[in-house]
């Protein structure tokens, strides 16, 4: 079971992938709810998703957690 949590982690981060490379490079900024929806993960799953894919250096960037 515990692979198939592993697998689904990898899953969601390639979805996340997919969603910003699809984006224009200006148009980058993206909100939870719009990463949430193409990942299919919940609104308070997004940041740790996020802190992943930055912390294994797929991705560079900032989490404005104000707006």
């Amino acid at each position: 079971m515990k692979e198939m949590a592993y697998l689904d982690q990898k899953v969601r981060i390639l979805a996340f992938l997919e969603l910003l490379f699809n984006c224009k490079k200006d148009e980058r900024c993206l909100s939870f709810n719009t990463i949430a929806e193409h990942c299919l993960v919940q609104p308070n799953e997004v940041e740790m998703l996020v802190m992943k894919a930055m912390s294994l250096e797929l991705v560079r960037g900032s989490i404005d957690e104000v707006d």
